[in-house]
């Protein structure tokens, strides 16, 4: 295996004590799965961001995140959260994150694959791939672990691989399985594709489903309810769904979509298995994690485990909108 690190590019523009490094890990040959199909030949993209001496901080996001949560040229997925001077603090803490197996970026996915069928990714599959990364980056002890929506299943088994290794876990709007609003909306959105004679437009509209899914009607109401119906095409809300679904596919493609969310769908874990200490964050507005999930598992972990509910219009990506907020919550369970 090898995870030799490249240098960021523009490594200078950060303070010395900040390395940005990234590299590919050559996942062993070949990579039995879940299902018991193999990858052969696969690689796992990251990133680590931070201090080489600083506590390290796993951080993983959405089926549509990738490996830079930060990015020196401000394209990370999560810089409300991540770098100098926010809650995860690159000068005090060192971020890791990867890019999905069965994703569009630069893991090993279906557009990467010479086999014309790409196997079945679990959330399983994806934390002992990120723990063969741990273990060659010479981490011994992860001082947290933040899982958001399909980060948070994948964190779920990785804290369970880690046990004592991990201090504390930190899931947002992730559960320990599939809720069944959820199960029918991903069901929906694979119909569209598979009826779309042009694949790029039926992901464009399957993206603009799964986005309405991700929000509340109170929420998008408040936004472009004062509109009539003749602006609501251009730049009300006909055009903010428009934009969600042509932004997508700009990046993703369909096969890495439908991979990622069967995985989703088949996600489970017994939280009694997960003998790490965790917060949970719940959004009692959240239609496809369902704040009934969110205590259950509370009821059944296998730690001490905390839930923290909040109420927003945002819906399941209170995460990423509610800042100040999620921040505080990141803030607590880093220094507790």
């Amino acid at each position: 295996m090898s995870a030799e690190p490249q240098r960021y590019r523009h490594a200078q523009a950060e303070a010395p004590a900040v390395q940005w490094l990234e590299g590919e890990l050559a996942l062993p040959q070949a990579f039995v799965l879940e299902s018991g199909a193999a990858l052969n030949d696969a690689k796992l993209a990251w990133t680590c961001v931070g201090p080489a001496d600083a506590p390290v901080v796993v951080v993983l996001g959405g089926i549509s995140a990738h490996r830079r949560p930060v990015a020196i040229d401000g394209s990370g997925w999560w810089e409300s959260q991540c770098g100098t001077g926010k809650a995860l603090d690159t000068n005090r803490h060192r971020l890791v994150g990867i890019d999905w197996l069965g994703g569009c970026d630069d893991s090993t996915g279906p557009k990467s694959s010479a086999s014309e069928h790409f196997p079945a990714i679990s959330t399983a599959d994806q934390a002992r791939a990120l723990l063969l990364l741990l273990n060659r980056l010479g981490v011994r002890r992860v001082h947290l672990v933040v899982g958001a929506s399909y980060g948070g299943n994948v964190a779920q088994h990785l804290a369970a691989l880690l046990g004592e290794r991990l201090r504390h876990l930190v899931l947002l709007s992730a559960a320990h399985k599939a809720a069944q609003f959820g199960l029918a909306l991903r069901h929906v959105q694979r119909a569209i594709l598979d009826l779309g004679s042009n694949s790029t437009e039926a992901l464009a509209l399957t993206r603009s489903l799964a986005v309405l899914g991700y929000r509340t009607a109170e929420g998008v109401e408040r936004r472009f309810g004062a509109e009539s119906p003749v602006d609501a095409h251009a730049d009300g809300v006909l055009g903010w769904i428009d934009h969600h679904g042509r932004k997508f596919v700009r990046r993703f493609d369909a096969a890495a979509y439908r991979c990622l969310g069967l995985s989703l769908d088949a996600h489970g874990i017994d939280p009694a298995a997960v003998r790490v200490p965790t917060t949970l964050f719940a959004v009692r507005e959240d239609l496809t994690v369902p704040l009934s999930l969110l205590r259950e598992y509370q009821a059944r972990a296998g730690a001490a485990c905390e839930l923290v509910e909040i109420s927003s219009d945002y819906g399941h990506d209170a995460f990423l909108k509610e800042e100040a907020i999620v921040g505080t919550l990141f803030e607590r369970c880093l220094y507790v």
